[in-house]
């Protein structure tokens, strides 16, 4: 995901210096380059999240972190995985559900291309499936910490 984070970027990066040498060199602007940096930019935040939270990038709670032991810290972060694991399923199933609807529905976006919400939409529920197996990851990792944590006590 991290890799195509990074083909994204670059692919948003040559559209608009190509749109502004093209207004800058031939006067002309194409219409179409701001609305598919938009929607790259959707899909940037959702290919994402799941290299963030395996990086342990998202904001937490140190405050109260700290002041637990390692034991606890440990049955927090498998409730947090069970939790987000819970919520991304949820999000990614009833993602799909919704863009399958567009999809059978045949809904277009009402801008320049007119591209079927479909493909816009399903970046979320991809998205969040990969988010959800990083916090199933997550979860063992925890639980296997604290049975080695448990082994050596």
């Amino acid at each position: 995901m991290a890799i195509l984070g990074r083909v994204v970027i670059i692919i948003i990066s040559l559209l608009i210096i190509v749109d502004i040498v093209s207004l800058k060199f031939f006067s002309y602007q194409f219409p179409w380059v701001l609305e598919i940096s938009e929607y790259l930019l959707v899909f940037l935040t959702f290919l994402g999240v799941a290299w963030l939270l395996r990086e342990d990038g998202h904001i937490k709670l140190d405050l109260l972190l700290n002041r637990l032991s390692e034991k606890n810290r440990m049955r927090m972060e498998i409730l947090n995985s069970c939790i987000g694991a819970i919520i991304s399923l949820v999000i990614t199933v009833y993602g799909f559900l919704a863009t399958w609807n567009l999809h059978m529905r045949d809904i277009k976006t009402e801008t320049i291309l007119e591209i079927p919400r479909s493909l816009l939409i399903v970046v979320i529920p991809v998205g969040f499936l990969f988010v959800f197996i990083q916090f199933i990851r997550n979860f063992l990792s925890a639980i296997n910490k604290l049975k080695s944590r448990r082994e050596k006590s």
